[in-house]
């Protein structure tokens, strides 16, 4: 999985994550396991300050995509932890507070990481 956050990280802050990079690597869009495991790893990496905020949120956004696209009619149930990650990502994206004094990634993207990372460990 690292090899995939590398091919990612290599795209630069721009790149995007497209259907056909998430065959080349899950090879399919319905691989649960490919999703479950990238996110899995993305949470790490940014609970130990390896990767950003913004990075692991462009990611997981565009893997929510890859994986709307490989539901099925026989496979529609979001995968897990996968769904956890995207959205503790996803909570860090707007302030709550009108007047935008609040910290959305410190006070809830932060705190999901952490929780999911101590319950599957290091």
């Amino acid at each position: 999985m690292s090899d995939f956050l590398e091919f990612v990280l290599a795209k630069g802050p721009e790149g995007r994550i497209t259907h056909d990079d998430v065959v080349r690597w899950a090879g399919a869009l319905d691989n649960w396991e490919f999703y479950n495991a990238a996110a899995v790893e993305i949470a790490r990496k940014y609970h130990h300050g390896a990767l950003t905020y913004s990075f692991c949120d462009g990611v997981m956004n565009d893997l929510w995509r890859a994986v709307q696209a490989g539901f099925t009619a026989g496979r529609n149930a979001l995968p897990e932890p996968f769904y956890v990650v995207y959205e503790a990502f996803d909570a860090g994206e707007y302030h709550r507070a009108e007047d935008g004094s609040d910290d959305p990634i410190a006070d809830l993207t932060d705190p999901l990481i952490a929780e999911l990372v101590a319950r599957l460990g290091p």
